[in-house]
């Protein structure tokens, strides 16, 4: 008997996982980032999205602990509230320099809840976001704070810390 047909499974097996891996590669990784129905909407301080106005207040760096090598980096937001609020999609911070992006990582760290809410939500009242990122000691800025709105616009900031 050939080796070829004594590892005919193992080898099916093994295609099977390769396209099964590729495809999912495809299915979260790409695809995603080529939504053609998304409009960026460069921002210096307000804008309206998810039927609400967003105000991007002050970052600071360090302001929670964290692990040895990183810092964190805190994002305020003000949000107006209104009739037609409605939630935000991810918030995701990238370093145009180096194109190394990090999410949101509040529910990691040690952040108190009353400091206001970790994304957009549907509030008809004025409310706060603070946004908390894990970042390596070495990313240094300016950054680009991406927030998906639910009506198909990204509001892009450029943050100074």
């Amino acid at each position: 008997m050939s080796w070829w047909r004594r590892q005919r499974t193992a080898l099916l097996a093994l295609a099977v996982a390769t396209v099964a891996v590729i495809g999912a590669y495809v299915w979260l990784d790409v695809l995603p980032s080529v939504r053609s129905g998304d409009r960026v909407v460069e921002v210096d301080t307000d804008v309206d999205i998810s039927g609400q106005t967003l105000s991007i207040g002050p970052a600071e760096w360090g302001e929670f602990e964290s692990p040895a090598g990183t810092r964190t980096l805190s994002i305020r937001l003000r949000s107006s509230g209104g009739t037609d609020a409605a939630l935000c999609g991810p918030a995701t911070l990238t370093d145009p320099s180096s194109s190394r992006t990090w999410l949101s990582s509040r529910s990691g760290l040690d952040v108190p809840s009353g400091e206001g809410e970790s994304s957009c939500v549907a509030e008809s009242s004025p409310y706060r976001i603070l946004l908390v990122f894990l970042l390596p000691d070495d990313a240094e800025g300016p950054f680009r704070l991406d927030l998906e709105g639910g009506d198909d616009v990204t509001a892009r900031f450029t943050v100074e810390p």
